[in-house]
Parts: structure tokens; sequence; C-alpha cells
């Protein structure tokens, strides 16, 4: 049996780097397992090739705290890409108020066309609101990687 994991990514933003770990496990795309793509070709000459590689999962730890992230339908997302060029991009962005609120966002690209996703954690509870291929939604996540911060 083969080894399906390529890598695991853990980034530690620079603003967060003591508080806030970020864990994104990519894995080696496999027609069986998803029934959706079976009707993808592995022919690079196709209407519909199918992907190389798909996230399996996305994980946050923040002040003692785990969550999964939303990663279904996130394929061939990252390439050989860092997920940080300091001073240039980032691709990942994050407003967390407490250990059981945050907002993230990030900015993905699976070779044809740039996605963008956005997670909220609310009360514990992680739910994905955006994901989007909308070049004007990839446009406002580019300009502004951080999700708003809100007072009260």
């Amino acid at each position: 049996m083969r080894k399906l994991l390529l890598r695991q990514i853990i980034y530690q933003p620079s603003l967060f780097r003591a508080v806030l770990r970020l864990r994104l496990s990519k894995h080696v795309f496999k027609k069986s397992l998803f029934k959706k793509m079976r009707g993808c070709s592995d022919q690079e000459s196709a209407a519909w090739v199918c992907p190389k590689t798909y996230v399996k999962s996305i994980t946050i730890s923040f002040k003692g705290q785990e969550y999964s992230l939303d990663a279904s339908d996130m394929y061939d997302a990252w390439g050989s890409r860092r997920l940080e060029y300091p001073g240039v991009i980032r691709y990942f962005g994050c407003n967390c108020f407490d250990k059981t609120n945050c907002q993230l966002r990030g900015i993905f690209a699976d070779g044809a066309a740039t996605f963008v996703a956005e997670w909220r954690i609310i009360d514990g509870r992680s739910v994905r609101t955006v994901f989007a291929f909308d070049d004007d939604i990839v446009d406002l996540f580019m300009k502004n990687i951080d999700p708003p911060e809100y007072s009260e």
C-alpha cells in the first residue's frame, strides 16, 4: 500500500507566531475515492482532467483549541508554492477574537483558476462561509487577506 500523504504544511503567520498554528494536509488524488469525480480523465488532452492532489484536511490551533476546517472540493490547491512570501503576499489570513471565535481566509490555485475560501469559528464550531472562483471575490481576498475586525 502506497502512502498518499504528499506533504503537511505547518504555517505560523508572523503576526500570530506564538499563538496560531495552521496545518494543511495534501494527498495524491485517487479517482475511486471521489464519486462525483469519476468522469474525469488521467489524459492531459481530455476535456476534464483529474486533479493531481486534494486537500484532505486543514486544522488550526489557537490558544490550546484545535479546529478542523472544511476542506471539501479543494483540488490541486497548492502546487509547490509557500504559504507566504514576506512583504509580497500571504495566502492565509486570520483574526481571532478569543479562543472560540475566529475568522480565516485562504487563497488557493488549482492550476486552471484561483479560488478562495473563508471560514468562521463561532462558539467553537467551524463553518466555511465562502468558497468562490469569482474574480471579484478573489481580488477582494488578495487585497484583504485578513478578515475584518469588528468592535462592539
